[in-house]
């Protein structure tokens, strides 16, 4: 069993400490790192010597992004040492095991030594024994440092897991529309299925209903109720053929599209990095033919009726038999949670959530830090929230564009208030001392106040600017530890009241307008609410979290349905977001220690 310390070194000395030319191990001497002023690429002095003597100049171009370097009167040894590198080497490899820098020779023939264990690289065709590790820019194809040093000399290159991340980051989101477009062929399925039921069980009423009319007729209008009763099985023939071949095709299509992204995710997951970026055209070019396949949004039902007329013998007619078209919405049988992600181990008690563009923002409260998802819940970056190593109890985040960048608003129990950082992690300021327990945040954007609930003290303080200094104006009415907020576009403010079990509508200014919901597990209902969200069409969603569901009302806070439930997997849901397009809903579960993506129509 491959020991995890071994191979974080492995990874650390493969993608920091090694020159990026020779691919052998920074050292003290002759292959000192040599930091190059004008764009920090690094290379060690042996290979730097060699390739400016081969130019034979004072000035050259990066072997990387091809940037100009002047060179002083001392050469390649008056480049800057990069003491960092060189530090981490010493420490990195030279004390751990006494490990010692390879020489060329040895990193050949001893390629487990430094490489990451298992089949991480390809072989190189042209050049036996050399490893597939750099991608040449220019001609676009994986290659070894014997091609960079002779065919592909001078031309730029780039890491070869550099590259298969960037096909990986081309194909996810392509890969997750598939397995999307796999629930919807799911749903159209067994609509169909529902219709052939629906179909089935109103020809056998129907035939019925013939038969004991006919059972009470002479035996003289026999012919007439077999007329009827032909013309009944030609029509549901008809349309049960037609119904038969839309399911041949739809079945079809989801074996095809199975196929295909099992194909491409097993080629992501197993496949050497240079197999990938070689097929990532090829898979790419599958995906995008069979996602581009449009799937009914609804399926027709048709159902027999025999509408009966009693008249004299002399006149007798048996009516006449109808086809009622009822239309279903393929939504009603597609599985509401599209996926999910995490799970103990990847994230630990997920709180609150939010949406920026086309990221997922969510705070993993037990591991003290900020994920940062795509659209489709693959993982882009993380930061933590615990940046000066004295506590940490992130709870709520809000993502906004302030001060010309986009800024990370998070509530922390440690900080009492918040801790603010850009898109990438980088800490920028603290509100500090200012709620005993800061829960919740919003900020209206109309008259641009930041609104925090502090759980503790149960109110909410209002800051009437982002960059105001001026303390809050607190907020009481008669809460009993609120939890999430949340605004809309007229700038009325939802708070979820948690233990009092309902949904307090505040007005821009603070006033409290009105409540809604009560105790239970009714429809329109609520047991220890905890996020809120507003729709687009100013619908609010709670995340009812002793129920187990997600609970939709209008603004006035009359029910309008459920949007997900415990029966779709949820177990505790805490935080609550959608996606800019306002057809996913990401619920953060507390239970399962999960990120789910739930489809959302009304």
């Amino acid at each position: 069993m491959a020991d995890p310390e071994s191979d974080l070194l492995r990874q650390v000395v493969d993608d920091h400490l090694t020159c990026a030319i020779c691919l052998q191990t920074f050292d003290s001497e002759l292959r000192k790192p040599k930091n190059l002023p004008v764009c920090r690429h690094i290379f060690c002095l042996e290979c730097l010597k060699k390739y400016v003597e081969h130019k034979q100049v004072r000035m050259f171009e990066c072997p990387h992004c091809r940037r100009q370097v002047k060179l002083s009167l001392k050469g390649v040894e008056g480049l800057p040492d990069d003491r960092t590198v060189l530090s981490l080497t010493d420490k990195v490899v030279l004390n751990k095991g006494g490990a010692k820098p390879k020489s060329k020779d040895e990193v050949k023939n001893n390629k487990d030594s430094i490489a990451p264990r298992g089949v991480d690289h390809d072989t190189c065709p042209k050049h036996q024994g050399e490893e597939l590790r750099m991608y040449c820019n220019r001609c676009a194809v994986p290659v070894c440092t014997e091609c960079v040093e002779n065919e592909h000399d001078g031309h730029s290159t780039s890491g070869i897991k550099k590259i298969a991340e960037m096909s990986k980051e081309n194909l996810n989101p392509l890969l997750g529309e598939g397995k999307w477009k796999m629930e919807e062929l799911r749903g159209h399925l067994k609509g169909l299925q529902f219709a052939g039921q629906r179909l089935q069980e109103s020809k056998e009423a129907a035939t019925t209903h013939v038969k004991e009319l006919g059972r009470t007729l002479k035996s003289e209008i026999d012919a007439i109720v077999a007329n009827i009763l032909g013309e009944i099985e030609a029509r549901n023939e008809g349309n049960l053929h037609v119904i038969m071949k839309d399911k041949e095709d739809a079945s079809r299509k989801l074996e095809e599209l199975n196929k295909i992204c099992s194909d491409v995710d097993t080629e992501l997951k197993t496949s050497t990095p240079s197999r990938i970026v070689e097929k990532e055209q090829e898979m790419g070019d599958q995906l995008k033919q069979v996602v581009s396949q449009d799937v009914p949004v609804h399926e027709s039902v048709i159902t027999f009726e025999f509408k009966a007329n009693r008249t004299k013998l002399s006149d007798l007619s048996f009516g006449e038999v109808r086809e009622n078209v009822e239309i279903i919405d393929r939504k009603s049988f597609t599985n509401r949670v599209l996926s999910q992600i995490g799970g103990e181990g990847c994230m630990l008690h997920p709180g609150g959530v939010t949406t920026w563009e086309d990221e997922i923002y969510m705070v993993d409260r037990g591991n003290k830090q900020i994920q940062v998802f795509d659209r489709h819940g693959n993982k882009r970056r993380s930061f933590p929230t615990d940046v000066f190593e004295n506590g940490s109890e992130p709870q709520d985040i809000c993502v906004m564009f302030f001060e010309n960048e986009i800024q990370v608003f998070v509530t922390d129990k440690c900080e009492q208030g918040l801790r603010i950082f850009d898109q990438y992690g980088k800490y920028i300021d603290k509100l500090s001392n200012v709620c005993t327990g800061p829960m919740g945040l919003t900020v209206c954007k109309q008259q641009g106040t930041l609104v925090v609930v502090d759980q503790d003290d149960n109110c909410v303080r209002m800051w009437p600017a982002l960059n105001s200094c001026s303390p809050p104006e607190n907020y009481h009415f008669s809460f009993n530890r609120p939890f999430g907020i949340t605004t809309n576009m007229k700038g009325k403010i939802f708070l979820s009241d948690c233990q009092n079990h309902c949904i307090k509508v505040l007005s821009p200014k603070g006033e409290h307008l009105h409540t809604f919901g009560s105790e239970g597990g009714g429809e329109g209902q609520l047991r220890y609410p905890l996020g809120v969200q507003c729709d687009d069409q100013g619908q609010i969603l709670v995340a009812d979290s002793g129920n187990r569901r997600v609970e939709v009302f209008s603004e006035d806070g009359e029910f309008r349905c459920h949007a997900v439930t415990a029966e779709d997997g949820l177990g505790c849901p805490v935080g609550v977001a959608l996606l800019p397009q306002g057809d996913v809903l990401v619920v953060t579960d507390n239970e399962s220690h999960k990120l789910l993506f739930v489809r959302y129509s009304l």
